[in-house]
This record gives structure tokens, sequence and C-alpha cells, in this order.
């Protein structure tokens, strides 16, 4: 199964790499052309394996806007991976909780219900507030 990254170094996006196989990894600059040619990074992200309404991938460490009912209104989260239930899955900022992406093999949330706008390695304050580090 492949996955997929975003290579960073410290708040600059420098890149993205693709693992089809342990033999077969790829890399580009703007995800559209991919290469063998490795690109420098000191953080990677991973793809969650998840698109927003505007058809943008879904990487750990973003921030989203989400709705999970519609009577809750818009809310908003960081993606993050959670280690105990091995799943991606949003916590929220305003509130408590994780809500993971998807609960045996059940999607909680469709595309429409998410929107990327930010990253956590650009607000360090919410970084803050969450108790969290970037690695």
């Amino acid at each position: 199964m492949e996955k997929r990254f975003r290579l960073r170094i410290d708040e600059k996006i420098v890149g993205y790499k693709r693992e089809v196989s342990t033999r077969m990894v790829f890399y580009s600059k703007n995800e559209f052309w991919w290469n063998g040619q490795s690109i420098g990074h000191k953080q990677i992200d991973e793809f969650t394996g998840f698109y927003d309404k505007n058809k943008t991938p879904i990487y750990e460490w973003d921030i989203v806007r989400f709705v999970l009912t519609p009577e809750d209104g818009k809310e908003e989260g960081v993606i993050l991976w959670n280690t105990k239930d091995k799943c991606f899955g949003i916590k929220r900022i305003n509130t408590t909780g994780f809500i993971p992406f998807a609960i045996e093999g059940i999607n909680l949330f469709k595309y429409s219900d998410l929107e990327v706008y930010s990253y956590l390695f650009l607000n360090p304050n919410i970084m803050n507030h969450l108790g969290l580090e970037d690695v």
C-alpha cells in the first residue's frame, strides 16, 4: 500500500514523498512531477488518506474546519495520529476530544465536511494550547 508524506524544514514545506514499495520511492516539490531524487528535510508529515472539500490532501499537523453534525456547526481541529488506536483523527481546538476519521471502516466525515485552512507548525500558540510538540 502506497504511503505519502509532506516534507518540511521547520515551517517551510520543501516537498513531498511517495513510498510505492520499499524499493520504489519518489519525490516531488509540487505533487505533480515525481522523480527518484531525494529532497532534504527535517520533518515529515504523513498523508491521512483523506481530502477536504477543495480536494486538498489532508496531512497530519493540518488545521481544519469540520462539521461533525449539522446541529454543532463548524468546529476547528488539528489532524493528529492516535498511537493508542492507530488511526488519524481530529483533535478539537476549542473543546476536548479526539474524533477518528473512521471507526471500523466507516468514515465519520464526508469530504464536504472538512476544510484545511492552516498548519499547526505555523501556529505555535495553538500547539502550546494543545500541549503538542512538533517532531
